[in-house]
């Protein structure tokens, strides 16, 4: 009869058929409860004691640059750019007290400067972005029992890879006069030509000084923030400013999340 015939003269095993692929389920759970636990375990881990730790961070800039105000052209105003930052870096703790960090990070400041004239019924506004390579190095101090919290201080250098602007000029009634838009392009390259003299109007380099505070909880997460004050004038004062001869610094303030393994 056809319900006493067994599937195995055919060569065929159900059973096996079926531990097999219990086997291979058991074998897959087994693998995910591997990893989670490493990821859980990885993410609960106490860093406090590690003295080599690889960290990561993102957050947004607040930037300003203190262009020249000329009364010239009416009241002036610098205002602050938002930008971003983010990148990696790593941290040697010499002892629970003290650390010291090296980084390479993405970086986008800039400046804002809007012109009202009252007496021409207009008003402008100008625009720089810069995108930029940093490289901080930045001593810690950590305060407290449960060491949690830092102080830092440190410098830093960086290299603007490209530079956008943007000029618009308009009236009260929102009618455009000018709409320069410069964004597409990188004005390192396309507007950076020497003067007799071999100036070029925008410097790439930068460096400066960095001081700030972080909160870094022992299973690696926490926020932190610094402020940066650049030392060299990033528009060649004598090419740009060439009456008054006025300097230009970069100054930011980077608030952002991090994550240290």
């Amino acid at each position: 009869m056809i319900n006493n015939i067994h599937f195995t003269s055919f060569g065929i095993n159900f059973d096996n058929i079926r531990q097999t692929k219990t086997d291979y389920m058991n074998k897959k759970l087994l693998i995910l409860t591997i990893t989670t636990l490493s990821l859980a375990n990885t993410f609960a881990r106490d860093i406090s004691e590690k003295k080599n730790l690889v960290g990561f961070e993102a957050g947004i800039t607040f930037n300003t640059m203190g262009l020249q105000k000329d009364a010239t052209y009416g009241d002036t105003k610098n205002t602050i750019k938002p930008g971003g930052v983010f990148g990696i870096n790593f941290e040697h703790r010499f002892k629970k007290v003290f650390a010291l960090e090296i980084g390479a990070n993405y970086i986008n400041k800039g400046t804002q400067q809007k012109i009202q004239n009252d007496l021409l019924n207009r008003r402008s506004f100008y625009r720089l972005n810069f995108h930029s390579v940093e490289l901080p190095v930045i001593a810690k101090f950590y305060i407290g029992k449960k060491k949690i919290f830092n102080l830092n201080v440190g410098g830093y250098a960086s290299y603007a890879f490209n530079l956008q602007s943007r000029l618009k000029v308009d009236y009260k009634d929102n009618s455009v006069l000018v709409d320069k838009d410069e964004r597409a392009n990188n004005l390192f390259k396309d507007h950076n030509d020497k003067d007799v003299n071999g100036n070029r109007p925008y410097r790439a380099y930068d460096a400066g000084v960095n001081v700030g505070f972080e909160f870094v909880s022992k299973s690696g997460f926490g926020v932190g923030a610094r402020v940066q004050q650049g030392f060299i004038d990033f528009t060649n004062s004598k090419y740009i400013f060439p009456l008054d001869d006025k300097k230009v610094f970069h100054t930011n303030v980077l608030a952002y999340a991090l994550f240290k393994i």
